[in-house]
């Protein structure tokens, strides 16, 4: 009955980190895991009295419970590495925490949220992006072997822990995420739970001998290996290959002609280019508004789902909207004139 809540507890883990990100991925129009919504806690609830159900009928398969746990304990430290890999990665190429845009330099302190203001400071720091990649990245490596994976849990558990405490207290938007994965670093901790007693205390004990998967097997268990290794840095690596964000169109503008009432631009003071391709504008109040654009040309752009098209050259932007014609004086405004400066590392 123990090793069941055991075994059923696991399976409730892996069904509920799989059943975050596959729907988002595949079905975005009738996905809950864009934020911790109500359903996608009913989801990740409802799945639990289901593991309970398939941990009770796995007993019947030719694996023994002990091989079962050890299955689990195995699955469980690749996903927990992939998702360390994949945050890892991100902090070390700046796509999780990247520079703050020019709409969020513009932007009061006092008018942003907790979750963008993290977002905002940790993007700032080019050099701690990398400490805290790394950190993420060294104990995903150390999940993939069985001899150092216990050690790997451990650092785990820790740097899960802050990332969990992170997320609930500057609100932001993966507090499920972050609990199961910090319960995943838990359960990988209890296989080893008494290694841990005796050595934080000093005792001395028998070391036992594991079962490890597929050891009469080596060739088949270096190729599986392989392939899921393989899968992970296509997983990993592959969207900063295909990245659509382009740093070159990050920039602002300051209106200084008059702006016309017809036109979007209507009480406008000043518009922003977000390097993912966004038109952002900032009134007078500094309230911001944004379109997704397309690009035609070279400073040629159409606002997405409208026949408006922009062009901007030296002092001047042109707008044609509705076959008719307005011209604004601007001026680019230097970024590099904040005390919040973009680090480019020289290598």
């Amino acid at each position: 009955m123990k090793n069941s809540l055991i075994i059923g507890f696991g399976v409730w883990l892996l069904l509920a980190i799989i059943a975050i990100p596959f729907p988002y991925v595949y079905l975005p129009r009738f996905s809950y895991t864009h934020s911790d919504s109500l359903l996608l806690c009913q989801v990740v609830i409802g799945l639990f009295p289901i593991s309970l159900l398939l941990s009770y009928f796995a007993k019947n398969l030719q694996l023994s419970r002990a091989n079962q746990l050890q299955t689990l304990y195995v699955v469980l430290s690749y996903v927990l590495a992939l998702y360390l890999f994949k945050y890892g990665f991100d902090k070390l190429f700046q796509e999780q925490f990247y520079f703050p845009e020019p709409n969020i330099l513009h932007t009061p302190l006092g008018k942003l949220s907790k979750d963008i203001l993290f977002w905002s400071a940790m993007g700032a720091s080019f050099w701690y992006n990398i400490f805290m990649g790394l950190i993420e990245i060294i104990p995903a490596l150390l999940l993939l072997h069985h001899r150092t994976r216990m050690f790997g849990a451990f650092i785990t558990f820790g740097v899960l822990l802050n990332v969990w405490a992170i997320n609930m207290s500057f609100d932001i938007s993966v507090k499920v995420l972050s609990s199961l994965l910090l319960l995943n670093a838990i359960y990988l901790l209890s296989f080893s739970w008494k290694n841990y007693f005796y050595f934080f205390t000093g005792e001395s004990t028998q070391a036992t001998k594991k079962e490890i998967l597929l050891e009469k097997k080596p060739l088949i268990k270096r190729m599986l290996k392989g392939t899921v290794i393989a899968l992970f840095c296509i997983e990993v690596l592959l969207p900063f290959i295909t990245r659509e964000r382009n740093e070159n169109l990050t920039s602002s503008y300051l209106i200084l002609g008059e702006t016309n009432d017809d036109t979007i631009f209507e009480s406008c003071k000043r518009i922003h280019f977000h390097s993912k391709g966004w038109l952002i504008l900032e009134s007078e109040e500094q309230e911001f508004e944004d379109y997704k654009i397309i690009h035609l040309a070279k400073d040629l752009f159409r606002l997405e789902d409208t026949d408006a098209e922009i062009l901007i050259s030296n002092d001047n932007l042109q707008l044609k909207e509705s076959g008719v014609i307005f011209k604004i004086k601007i001026r680019e405004i230097d970024l590099g004139d904040f005390a919040l400066k973009r680090f480019n590392p020289s290598f």
